[in-house]
């Protein structure tokens, strides 16, 4: 029951796409002035882990899915569905990882970027590529589709990104949104490059300025790898839940 590895077209294409999709993400940011070549790279880089790996995986769960009877599933114990799924995820991100260490070597030959803030951003990536995988293999068995498995991924993090703007219709209904700044740089996967970048405040820049409240208040950027933790936890929930949801889908079929 080995799952398929990826071959070389699949590979080539999946970093053609993923090379395409942060040029377009970096001239977006560079033309809204959110900071310096390799603090916009950087971000890019980010977005697009958060947007390809949920499909990756969600793609390599309903491959498998196809594959593996549901009598030989349910034989499976829970520790050993668990290892299946997690080795299914690790698989899926290979091409992805594969780009990252690409791109994190292009941005520190061509940019103003140390060793130490590539190897940190190397942390982040491979740290959000499960994490995000994570959630796409949940919304795979949840929704059996892995479009809509993806757009579930997308609409989490699209929810955790865009918190930070919410912040202003919340004030309406309360005195005092401070206690609510930390946990929303927390969530926000994003900040972990600001934690990276020391001396660069994204909210001070004239778009972020403006849309959201967090400059009104007093805060510190929390360190990156404080939020991979959060973000780790959040991927191993999804796996948890994406095992349990197998063997019971297999139960009920055989049952049927």
């Amino acid at each position: 029951m080995a799952t398929k590895p990826y071959n070389k077209k699949i590979f080539l294409i999946c970093i053609l796409i993923a090379t395409f999709l942060q040029w377009i993400i970096y001239e977006l940011l560079v033309r809204a002035k959110l900071g310096l070549p390799a603090e916009c790279f950087s971000l890019a880089q980010v977005c697009v882990v958060l947007v390809v790996a949920p499909y990756l995986a969600a793609y390599a769960a309903r491959s498998g899915d196809t594959t593996v009877p549901s009598t030989q599933l349910l034989a499976l114990s829970p520790n050993s569905e668990r290892l299946r799924l997690l080795k299914t995820l690790v698989i899926s991100q290979l091409p992805i990882l594969g780009w990252a260490f690409l791109s994190i070597g292009f941005i520190l030959i061509t940019a103003d970027m140390s060793f130490v803030q590539a190897l940190k951003m190397l942390g982040v990536l491979t740290i959000y590529s499960f994490s995000a995988g994570a959630v796409g293999l949940w919304g795979a068995q949840v929704f059996r589709d892995r479009l809509f498995a993806a757009e579930f991924a997308y609409i989490l993090w699209g929810f955790l990104v865009g918190s930070m703007f919410l912040l202003t219709p919340v004030e309406r209904h309360i005195d005092n949104v401070q206690p609510l700044v930390p946990i929303v740089l927390h969530a926000n996967p994003l900040i972990a490059v600001c934690s990276i970048f020391e001396g660069w405040n994204i909210f001070r820049t004239p778009l972020l300025y403006e849309l959201t409240l967090i400059p009104s208040y007093d805060f510190t950027y929390p360190a990156w790898y404080v939020i991979g933790f959060g973000q780790l936890l959040i991927g191993g929930g999804c796996l948890l839940g994406a095992s349990r949801i197998s063997r019971s889908l297999s139960t009920l079929k055989l049952c049927l």
